[in-house]
């Protein structure tokens, strides 16, 4: 059984709710399984998904949006990516977000969300 996908109008839409729900502290793990009914989204073909990364043993965050659709480039998911964070963040292109595509063609971003890392 499928689970049922969020879905958005716009990329700024979905990002307002997607990045508030992976901002949560209550919200961040370590990186697992990251794409869930929570942190998952549809616009149109593409789908988003949010999260909060917790990497040990230094206990540094990253946070990473992800978009896989058809045909999409990486050219194509960043400016997808500036309409997605354009409420929580400034988009500076190339200067703060690693990408990395994997085999399920999901196009990942990350970027380090807190200066410090935790301390526990």
């Amino acid at each position: 059984m499928r689970t049922q996908v969020n879905v958005a109008a716009t990329m700024d839409e979905a990002g307002g709710t997607l990045l508030d729900r992976a901002l949560d502290p209550e919200r961040w793990a370590l990186p697992t399984r990251r794409v869930t009914k929570d942190n998952l989204c549809q616009v149109g073909s593409v789908q988003v998904c949010a999260s909060l990364d917790i990497i040990t043993p230094t206990l540094d965050t990253f946070l990473r949006v992800s978009f896989r659709g058809p045909g999409l480039s990486p050219m194509e998911a960043a400016e997808l990516l500036e309409q997605f964070v354009s409420k929580r963040f400034t988009y500076v292109p190339n200067a703060e977000w690693f990408v990395e595509i994997d085999a399920r063609k999901w196009i990942h971003f990350s970027r380090k969300y807190t200066e410090r890392r935790l301390e526990a």
